[in-house]
């Protein structure tokens, strides 16, 4: 009779164990997918916005300027507040000056980092 308890009890640990490695499973497929979701959005986030920000150079117009304020809005959702800080260092530079280069520069470093590219 010693031995039929051991055996369920053995048995219950297994199905326990079960459930435990598929929870942990299941959480951690969900979290990477959620990381994968995030990332495709970030990427077409930077991605639009540099787009954006070729626009303005070229041609300053109000629509061009809108569109480039949604991307900076949209990327707002996604980016670190290290990317955030470098994207208003580059708002608060000069256009064509050396600062505005060093601006830009880190804001793509800082972009690549968070798209895990660094």
């Amino acid at each position: 009779m010693d031995e039929f308890g051991t055996f369920t009890s053995f048995l219950s640990g297994i199905g326990l164990g079960g459930v435990i490695t598929f929870l942990i499973k299941h959480f951690l497929e969900q979290r990477s997918k959620l990381k994968e979701v995030w990332l495709l959005d970030y990427k077409a986030a930077c991605d639009g916005l540099l787009d954006a920000y070729r626009e303005v150079a070229l041609s300053n117009s109000d629509e061009s300027k809108k569109k480039y304020a949604y991307w900076e809005l949209k990327i707002q959702l996604y980016a670190s507040d290290t990317v955030l800080q470098k994207l208003q260092d580059l708002k608060e530079s000069s256009t064509g000056s050396p600062a505005r280069e060093t601006a830009q520069r880190k804001l793509v470093r800082e972009m690549r980092k968070d798209l895990g590219f660094v």
